[in-house]
Parts: structure tokens; sequence; C-alpha cells
């Protein structure tokens, strides 16, 4: 149990039921105590999207605009001049860690208006003078919704199309014609954390305005006691040469670091005879990799797709005797559709899409969701693959295996400073796979293994643990918080709770409770 007598309750109320859900969301991903809706002679702080809360209230809320038009209500309600543009806002997430995200900005000014938090010459919050009213410059839920809900959606382009109508598989075009037509002219100074975490700035800006404008508040670490980030190393096992010469180097280097990882291998693609993936469960777990693994997956009907993914399923359990718990799709495919049979086929989770990645095989364009963090979509768990993967840095960039893995280590450390998860995605076909490059990979994990603040997990952990996080709940009482197991409803032994007491050019300030 611990005194939080300065803490003042959040209500989460919008001007309509979708958006009161993604400011929920916000609320759900930090884990911060909060209530949907005021309750009487109750001192609260209202964070909306509705300026008719702000005009009727006598407690200090926040409004986030919904779009122009709603930013125009703004400002005419309270006298203020509002100017719009599109512009790249950073800030601080903690020390020397920073979020950035590019976004159309609303922009109010007036002779009563006080900045409260800025990037650059930018105020993203601001004060009405002489009233609890703070005026946000970025649109909280349209942006979410751009970028994450409709964002998710990799729309095939025509020649992906063209490709899969062929009458074999695309697989089967030779490896060096294939190369070249999944490669980009852009390199790897596109991977920028504004491309990998925008709405890690979206989160960042939610929690600091509150903190702002409300003083200290608490939240539920991401990590068990005594880690601050983690990682989960997966494979993608495309061809049977893969199964049995690069796994095997692979999982001597994880061995040999104490790694369990999550190999994902297609049911159907390649001769699976019984015991071949026996070398694999040994320290690891299996997961789903469609079928045939020929692109087609993206292009079938809802139903079609929930059947192949329960065959997938179903073929290897038969195998490994165990529970196959989740399901990545070939090419990184994704869409809310995919994501929905996924669930409705007994997955536990589902790893398919990229944070950002320089070019999607199926969009022929660059790509991501925007996040670095699990998220919840079409009724399944979604964990984003947050590193680049191998192919996408050394055959559609053109790195360097050596360069590849540096330029992994250096996005990990900013994932660390942020308290992200590490989704590392090597295939045992490509270079890694081999002698040559094996003191490479071996220097990448090395990294995390020598951590101790480190979570190394599997794929099927990493989603069990972050339900786990999302079910448990605050209990607070006459200024004292207590974290409650929702296994137990008594307090929780292995979730962390913490105290946000501050945010300045540092980022958050946060004690341990």
């Amino acid at each position: 149990m611990t005194l939080v007598s300065q803490y003042r309750p959040i209500v989460v109320e919008a001007a309509s039921v979708s958006d009161s859900e993604i400011l929920r969301g916000y609320a759900e991903f930090w884990k911060i105590p909060y209530q949907a809706k005021t309750e009487p002679n109750e001192e609260h702080t209202v964070i909306t999207t509705s300026n008719g809360m702000a005009l009727i209230g006598d407690a200090p809320v926040i409004v986030s605009p919904a779009g122009r038009e709603g930013a125009e209500k703004i400002a005419r309600d309270h006298g203020l001049t509002l100017n719009s543009k599109n512009a790249l806002i950073s800030l601080p997430a903690r020390r020397d860690v920073r979020v950035s995200l590019r976004t159309d900005l609303y922009e109010f000014s007036g002779p009563d208006l006080d900045p409260i938090l800025r990037s650059g010459d930018i105020s993203i919050l601001s004060k009405i003078r002489g009233a609890d009213i703070y005026v946000l410059a970025v649109d909280l839920v349209g942006e979410y919704v751009r970028r994450v809900i409709r964002g998710f959606e990799d729309k095939p382009s025509r020649r992906f199309w063209l490709a899969t109508k062929l009458p074999f598989s695309y697989q089967s075009i030779p490896r060096s014609i294939r190369n070249r037509s999944f490669r980009s002219s852009k390199g790897t100074d596109e991977i920028t954390e504004d491309k990998l975490g925008p709405i890690e700035c979206l989160r960042t800006i939610f929690l600091a305005s509150l903190v702002l404008s409300s003083g200290p508040i608490p939240r539920i670490a991401f990590w068990k006691r005594g880690k601050s980030y983690a990682l989960a190393v997966t494979h993608d096992v495309e061809t049977k040469a893969g199964l049995e010469t690069g796994a095997p180097r692979l999982l001597a280097v994880e061995r040999n670091l104490g790694i369990q990882s999550t190999w994902n291998v297609p049911s159907a693609r390649y001769p699976l005879p019984t015991g071949s993936l026996d070398i694999l469960t040994e320290t690891g777990e299996v997961g789903a990799h469609d079928t045939m693994h020929d692109g087609r997956l993206i292009f079938l009907g809802s139903e079609a797709k929930i059947q192949r993914l329960k065959d997938c399923k179903q073929r290897l359990e038969k195998l490994t005797g165990r529970e196959t718990r989740g399901f990545r799709s070939p090419l990184l495919q994704h869409g809310a559709d995919l994501a929905s049979a996924t669930a409705k086929a007994g997955y536990a989770y589902d790893s398919s899409c990229p944070s950002w990645e320089i070019l999607s095989p199926t969009s022929l364009g660059a790509h991501g969701v925007g996040t670095v963090f699990p998220f919840e979509i079409a009724d399944t768990l979604e964990i984003p693959v947050s590193l680049p993967q191998d192919h996408q840095l050394i055959r559609v960039a053109k790195q360097e295996p050596s360069a590849a893995v540096d330029l992994l280590l250096r996005l990990s450390k900013w994932m660390r400073g942020l308290g992200a998860p590490c989704v590392l995605l090597v295939h045992p076909d490509y270079e890694f796979g081999t002698v040559d490059y094996e003191p490479e990979y071996l220097r990448l994990l090395q990294n995390f293994a020598s951590d101790p603040e480190c979570q190394i997990m599997t794929l099927s952990e990493m989603g069990a643990w972050w339900r786990h996080r999302a079910s448990a709940y605050w209990d607070i009482r006459e200024g004292s918080a207590t974290v409650l197991s929702p296994d137990t409803e008594s307090p929780s032994k292995d979730l962390q709770a913490e105290l946000v007491t501050s945010y300045g050019v540092d980022g958050f300030t946060v004690d341990i409770l």
C-alpha cells in the first residue's frame, strides 16, 4: 500500500463513445487509475474531446481538439486565434530519450493563454488564464485512429496481387529476381524514431498533460519488478534449409546465452516429418507461420482465412505435442480481417505487423503501425515487430550484417529508454544463419543477455504478461493506492507500482512505490 495524498482522480469523458474508447486506451496503456464519470463533491481532472465540458465544468479540464472543426470551436468559445500547420514535434520521455511525431497541429494563441508544454517554439499544451482549462494542439483521438486503426491496413499493390495469381508460388521465382523486386532506394536513414514510434509521442503528450495539470499520478510499470524493458527473439523459418542448417546455428548461440526464442514455422510448405521440430521446442516454442507461405493468405475471405489458420495450428500442435499459441503471417501481411481470423482460429496473439519498415512486400511501399508496444485490435493482441527485421536491413537496404547489428543496437537503446519490448526477427534462412555471421548474431544477443534490466521472453510469454498487466487494477482509498492482481484480488507481487511526480526537460520523473 502506498500513500498518494496529492492524487487527483482522472476522468476520461469524451464527446462520443468512440472518442472515449480511444482516450481510455491511452489511460489503459499507462495503467493509471481513472473513471468514466465525475463524482459529486470530488476534486478531479477531466481529459476530453468536448469543449462543452470545459465551459460547464468547475474542475481542471484538458481539451484535445477533434480535428479542424473541433479546434475552430475551441478558438471561438475562448476568444483565441487558431493557426494550423503540419510539423514535426519532439518531446523528452526521459533523460536523453525523445519521442517524435509529424502531425497536423492546431496552435492556439491569445493574450490570456499561457504555454505549459512546448516542443521548440510550438505550444503543445496551453492554459487559459483565470480558468482551469487546458487546450492541446494535437488531436489525440484522430491521430491514433489514423495511424493505428486505419494504418493497420496494408493494401496490396497490383504488382503483388498479380504475382499471387501465377499458377505457381511466388517463391518459385528465382531469389535474385525477387530480391531486386523487393529492394528500396530508401536507406536505413529512413528508420527513425518518429516513424517507429509516433504513437509513443501521443502517449507522452497524454500523460504529461495530466501530470502538468493535475499533479502526481500513479501508474503500473510495463514489466515485472526489477526489469525496465523486454526482448523477444523470433525466427520465421521459411525454408527446409533454414530449419535444418540455419536454425541449429542460431540455437547454439541462444543456448549459450540462456535465451529461449519463438520459431514461426509454415505447416505445409516443406516436409515436416515427426521429430523435425523437436530441436526448436527443446529450448523454445513453435508459432504458426501459415500453411504454404505463398502470399495468398491476405486475399482470402474471412472464413477461408480462419480455416487455413486452424489447419496450420492443428498440424503444428500434432507435430510438437504442444499448444501453438501465436501466429505470424508470411511477409508480415496484416489487416483487421486477418487479425480477427487469428483470434477466431484460437491463437492468443498475432505478431504480423511491423512498427515500421522501409518496404512492405505486400504494398511495395514504406509501412508500419507506428508503435513499438503491444495493442489490442480486432479482438486480438497484436505484438508488433518493433525492431527492423534482418531481411529489411540486409536484403532491402543492402546493409552489411555488422552494420545491421549496429543499427539494431542503437534502436534497442532508444526502446530501452522507453521501457519498450524489443521484438527481434531473424531468419535462419539468411545471413545470420550462416557460419560467417554467427559472431555478429552473438554480438547482438549478448547486448540483451548481459543486461540485468532486460526481461527476455518468448512471444507467448510476452503476450501473457501484457494481458496480465492489462487486467490488473488500482484500489485507491483515503489517500492510499494498491495494485491488485486480477487473479487473487490481493496486492500484486510481480507488478511494479510507480508514481509519476513531474514532467520537464528530462521527461517524466518517476518514483518506485
